[in-house]
């Protein structure tokens, strides 16, 4: 007989197993195979002070991190990050980059650099709105 369990502390490894299988059924719906990381990265005296690190997947380079770090901040190294892994995707054929945000201050700086709004939900989490934004790369 099936039994039912509810826990608030799930196990790492069960919620490791459930996520990799929802991932691998929706990859298998859409014809989809395992996605390409990317990251691009700047070192300053061999340390890393940003990266923007995403993934290809269907055509698309999504991208989950955008980082840098608080003492190198506006001199331009997101903008230069956000060029460099772009760039690679366009030469491993993507046609458009997706990067979402709760910021809309860093939403407005991603649409300097391209992108478009695709979508607003309001109160994602509470208090803060997402923005989901596309740039075409080609």
């Amino acid at each position: 007989m099936n039994e039912l369990e509810t826990s608030f502390a799930p196990e790492g490894r069960v919620v490791a197993q459930i996520s990799k299988a929802v991932i691998a059924h929706d990859r298998a719906s859409v014809g989809a195979g395992e996605p390409q990381p990317l990251a691009c990265l700047v070192r300053e005296n061999g340390h890393l002070i940003g990266g923007a690190v995403g993934r290809i997947e269907l055509g698309r380079l999504y991208v989950e991190y955008l980082w840098v770090d608080a003492g190198h901040r506006r001199k331009g190294l997101g903008s230069r990050l956000l060029a460099g892994i772009e760039e690679a995707a366009r030469g491993a054929g993507c046609s458009e980059s997706l990067i979402e945000s709760l910021s809309q201050k860093t939403a407005a700086m991603y649409e300097r650099a391209g992108y478009r709004g695709h979508a607003q939900i309001d109160n994602y989490i509470p208090g803060l709105t997402l923005y989901v934004l596309i740039k075409p790369l080609t």
